[in-house]
């Protein structure tokens, strides 16, 4: 089977406490992103005069204090932390026989755990329903994932479903994504001949169309195929098509017969005879020519029933090894006690410290991409990142990043944006209300012939100074979702700022990369970070509202940026998720003051 990943869960990024800076600070003394565990019982951060939320990890400037003077917008309530509750063992499930005759065709619980930690459940169902006097079978995995962002409790849930004929030919999918507070990604696409036609509700509609080759396999479908190959010899494969909703994308997945084997799969149980196939997805194609090339997937199945029991892969992102242990509903629904910290797993670690980066000129980084076929286009190059001395056969190069505060008086005139970066989309939408009320707060002081430059310095300011990083549960909401809590990390900075700056005529984009963090052990980091950029003076330019500082130096990385325009998938992630996959390895070669 493919990987029951879903994109969105697995980008952790670091946010920073919309803090004023204290009087006196400035490009001398930049903030330094500090991010700190709360325990019981510890006396308040240095760096508050308030008494930080019970549990939380907060992040925030380091040495910055709560402004004194009241800013406009709604001052959000800290999230409730999750006590974790008594974990429940894993057991055996009762197997049952696929009935095609009847309105259950299979009820599959699987518990998920990483490295032998449980995370949560994956629920697989394929039911027969009857319309019109035909019948159809619809197919749905609901993934349900407990993790730790910077210490806190975060549930988020995912799901796809697809109707099909008797015959297998996929008629309509459909999926649903948690984002932000009471938020959810909800698509649904109708085959149409050899295009899937994408509807979306309320502000997703108009989602990008897809290709639809022949001979897609759905949910349902998915699970039987193994029975269907029962009788291949070791070595021998078969091949499938697939729809990973999350990215708008159908890929092939080839799965090879490696051989049967017999092993215990619960505690206590007696071994069984299993047959052993191993799935490899081809490469996801995201913009820009870029590829996702996901680790193969090993499934062992009953070797009588061909029922899948079992599946696991590695996925860096989690921490290591991903299982997926057929169980009863009860077991797959046992509480989750020790969840991964996204921090800790997808954060790369630094050989050493560069105080005050955030006011160096350059940086000069010696990048490893052990797992990546083709290192030398891992990261983009623009007016302030460079690629030399690539390495295709080592998998290293360097990567020459400097900073940017504004536009450069001189600079080549780069092509005028479409109306993508103008325009109201699903994800930055500023076409409302409270999006538009922040807007025009923030540029109030400026002159009336104020320059697109002036505008986002003034809306990136506003954001920093109005945003409050109090909870993670967000996995990334919406503009006008964020517009109403004015919470969340850093991606909720990077969508309201980037609405904002829509909202009063500048053209503008997210970007996705990584940036220089201090880790709870005090240690140098290369986070996961989401920041925003602006047309001014012909010319992109990047400001980040989580620090404020009116642009940014040389600890933000650059992988990917994106308009977001029609996208109603995750797809703008596929090349953050390439980087994560290959383990990367970062060293400071060279600072420049």
């Amino acid at each position: 089977m493919r990987n029951w990943i879903t994109p969105l869960v697995f980008v952790s990024v670091v946010g920073v406490n919309a803090a004023q800076p204290p009087a006196g600070t400035g490009a001398a003394d930049p903030p330094t992103i500090i991010i700190t565990p709360k325990r019981p019982g510890d006396p308040p951060s240095p760096a508050s005069s308030t008494p930080d939320p019970p549990g939380l990890i907060i992040i925030r400037p380091k040495g910055a204090s709560p402004s004194t003077t009241p800013q406009p917008g709604p001052t959000p309530t800290p999230a409730p932390v999750a006590q974790p509750p008594t974990p429940a063992p894993v057991v055996p499930p009762v197997l049952t026989t696929a009935k095609e005759d009847g309105k259950g065709l299979f009820d599959y619980w699987f518990a998920a755990a990483v490295e032998g930690d449980r995370i949560g459940y994956l629920r697989w169902t394929g039911r027969e329903l009857e319309q019109r006097g035909k019948k159809f079978w619809v197919g749905v995995k609901y993934q349900n994932f407990t993790i730790s962002r910077f210490g806190q409790l975060v549930t988020q849930f995912g799901e796809e479903s697809t109707v099909e004929t008797p015959e297998g030919e996929v008629v309509s999918t459909s999926m649903r994504q948690g984002l932000g507070k009471d938020q959810a990604l909800a698509l649904s696409g109708m085959v149409d001949g050899k295009v899937l036609k994408i509807k979306g509700a309320g502000a997703a509609q108009g989602a990008s169309d897809t290709p639809w080759p022949g001979g897609v396999t759905g949910i349902t479908r998915e699970p039987r195929l193994f029975k269907e190959n029962q009788a291949l010899k070791i070595g021998e494969k078969f091949e499938y098509l697939t729809y990973v909703p999350q990215v708008n994308r159908v890929v092939k997945v080839g799965v090879t017969f490696e051989g049967d084997e017999t092993t215990a799969l619960w505690p206590n149980t007696p071994p069984r005879k299993l047959l052993r196939f191993v799935s490899r997805m081809e490469p996801i194609q995201g913009e820009g020519g870029q590829k996702l090339t996901l680790p193969p997937a090993t499934t062992w199945c009953d070797a009588v029933s061909a029922e899948p029991l079992r599946v696991e892969f590695d996925f860096p992102g989690l921490g290591g090894r991903v299982t997926f242990l057929r169980t009863t509903e009860a077991a797959a629904k046992a509480p989750v006690t020790n969840p991964p910290d996204l921090f800790k797993t997808q954060s790369i670690r630094l050989n050493r410290e560069i105080p005050g980066i955030h006011t160096k000129a350059a940086v000069v980084y010696k990048v490893t991409l052990p797992r990546d076929d083709d290192p030398g286009t891992a990261f983009p190059a623009d007016a302030r990142q460079e690629i030399k001395n690539l390495d295709p056969k080592a998998k290293t190069l360097e990567l020459h990043v400097s900073a940017s505060h504004g536009p450069i008086k001189g600079t080549p005139q780069q092509a005028v944006p479409g109306g993508e970066f103008l325009g109201s989309s699903f994800f930055i939408n500023w076409d409302n209300a409270e999006v538009k009320a922040h807007a025009a707060k923030a540029v109030a002081g400026l002159q009336a012939d104020a320059t697109a430059w002036e505008k986002a310095k003034a809306i990136e300011q506003w954001v920093h100074l109005n945003m409050r990083a109090i909870e993670f549960s967000q996995a990334m909401a919406t503009a006008d979702n964020v517009a109403k809590t004015l919470s969340g990390d850093c991606t909720e900075y990077a969508m309201l700022a980037a609405a904002m700056c829509r909202a009063v005529g500048v053209p503008s984009r997210t970007v996705l990369g990584l940036v220089y963090a201090k880790g709870a052990d005090n240690k140098p980091y290369l986070a996961y970070h989401m920041w925003f950029e602006v047309f001014a003076d012909s010319q992109w330019v990047p400001l980040d509202a989580t620090l404020g500082m009116g642009g940014i130096g040389p600890g933000h990385v650059k992988i990917t940026d994106h308009s977001w325009h029609n996208e109603r998938s995750f797809a703008p992630l596929l090349p953050v998720l390439r980087v994560l996959m290959t383990r990367p390895g970062f060293e400071v070669s060279r600072v420049s003051p």
